[in-house]
């Protein structure tokens, strides 16, 4: 499953494995933008929370799997 994560107008595409909770997408999510601002210089990156594009905030102790489907936003 591939996740699609936007960090303002920053997109990047997750690749997730079945047991991940919404943590697990977090962390990896905000690594990888992290990599890419990053060579511009050094930044704080603090994800506070991920929601859907049409709203609604996921809960980081949830399952990824029960909450988003392949191709999500």
């Amino acid at each position: 499953m591939k996740v699609t994560v936007n960090f303002g107008e920053t997109r990047v595409v997750v690749p997730c494995k079945d047991s991940w909770m919404v943590r697990d997408l977090i962390d990896q999510a905000t690594q990888r933008f992290k990599k890419i601002v990053e060579q511009d210089g050094e930044f704080l990156v603090r994800t506070h929370h991920v929601e859907y594009v049409e709203g609604g905030i996921l809960d980081p102790d949830d399952m990824l799997t029960d909450l988003v489907e392949d191709k999500e936003k």
